[in-house]
């Protein structure tokens, strides 16, 4: 977020401290008990006049009220602070003892609220954002196989704000292996970010296009891959196709890349295909086939994998590289008449609503629901124009 003037200041100050008091009487009917930490310390004596072992003492004889880090490191002001308290501090050089010293605190975090399975944690800023977390300690058992913990934040002068979740899974009890899913829905200005596991989903609210990006990063350890891949497409308003690509780079066992695929399409150069040497050379795979056949062998699904992201590339990939092998002979190969199924793509959106709505019960900051609240609302309203132009497709064509 940007730097705040002095009256977004104020105002950030005085929403923050309101969430602090309704968070506080949604936390007290829980009967839950807590610690309270004060940080991002503003304190000219203390940085000019105290020394800094005095410092650290007093420190230490208020652990773990405050932090005082901030304040020995640093003159420049934190803007309004959320609170302001005084220290009694000794001064060993003039051996004066209990000088009272103001001290101003940007930053509040509660923590050590636990419960038998659980443990949350709060922290408010001068600056507006407020984040919100809760981890299940609680190991995994035949009986209770799954567990939930999230991360939020949002800001109060904004509708911004991220829901970040991992659904943990118990798939062998005798060898004690979990599988994560994770869940991500965020908004940030007029852009809505909605992710499932490596499937990243971007709405354009001033469009109503989105963005679907996939990257797999390169394993060393995954001796049956020696490949990593990104991939982006980007549809318009009716969710038909505008261009899109994915690149696929081999990799040496050191990790360096040996090669690069990258093929795609979008209305100025039709359907493309390339291939970029680790030396530089670069190759139309309309002219070389037999690395057309390797690209497809890189994406194709190993098996009868499950794994959404994977098929969402290898459809892309292969309905590209038909493209490509049924029109070797032409120089520009037309964009017309492009499928893509976009079913699996609305499943991950799917999932990641449903898990987002499974938490909001019990988010204890009214400012973090509201936002949640309206951005589930203008997601519905689009699904709602959407189904208005589909029809109830599954696949779309662009014409």
């Amino acid at each position: 977020m940007c730097k705040l003037n002095e009256t977004e200041q104020l105002e950030a100050v005085k929403k923050v401290l309101e969430e602090m008091q309704q968070a506080e009487d949604i936390i007290n009917n829980w009967n839950a008990s807590w610690l309270e930490q004060l940080l991002d310390a503003y304190s000219l004596p203390l940085h000019c006049e105290i020394g800094e072992y005095d410092v650290r003492e007093a420190e230490k004889k208020y652990a773990p009220r405050y932090k005082l880090a901030n304040a020995i490191y640093s003159e420049e002001s934190i803007g309004v602070p959320l609170t302001i308290e005084i220290l009694k501090v000794n001064d060993s050089l003039s051996a004066k003892r209990d000088i009272p010293i103001t001290c101003e605190f940007g930053r509040i975090n509660w923590y050590g609220m636990y419960s038998h399975k659980a443990e949350r944690k709060f922290s408010f800023y001068n600056n507006g954002n407020i984040e919100f977390s809760k981890d299940v300690t609680k190991k995994l058992t035949k009986q209770h196989p799954k567990k939930i913990s999230y991360k939020t934040m949002f800001n109060v002068l904004s509708s911004n704000f991220s829901v970040d979740i991992t659904e943990s899974q118990l798939i062998s009890q005798t060898k004690r292996t979990c599988k994560d899913d994770t869940f991500t829905l965020s908004m940030q200005d007029n852009l809505i970010f909605i992710k499932f596991n490596d499937i990243q989903i971007i709405r354009d609210l001033n469009s109503s296009g989105k963005m679907i990006r996939i990257e797999k990063k390169y394993d060393k350890y995954a001796h049956n891959s020696n490949s990593s891949i990104q991939f982006e497409v980007v549809l318009n308003s009716d969710d038909s196709l505008e261009k899109g690509n994915v690149e696929v780079l081999t990799h040496k066992g050191n990790g360096k890349v040996n090669g690069t695929f990258r093929f795609g399409f979008n209305r100025q150069k039709g359907v493309y295909g390339k291939f970029y040497s680790r030396k530089g050379v670069k190759i139309d795979l309309i002219n070389a086939p037999k690395l057309l056949a390797i690209a497809n062998n890189l994406l194709l699904p190993s098996g009868e994998t499950t794994n959404s992201s994977q098929l969402i590339i290898s459809d892309f990939a292969l309905l590209t590289q038909k493209k490509i092998a049924n029109n070797l002979s032409k120089k520009v190969i037309s964009f017309d008449n492009y499928d893509f199924d976009i079913a699996v793509i609305n499943i991950a959106e799917k999932r990641v609503i449903e898990m987002v709505k499974c938490i909001r019960g019990e988010l204890p900051l009214p400012g973090l629901i509201e936002r949640i609240e309206s951005c589930l609302n203008l997601i519905d309203t689009y699904a709602n124009s959407q189904t208005d132009n589909i029809n109830g497709n599954k696949k779309l064509v662009l014409e």
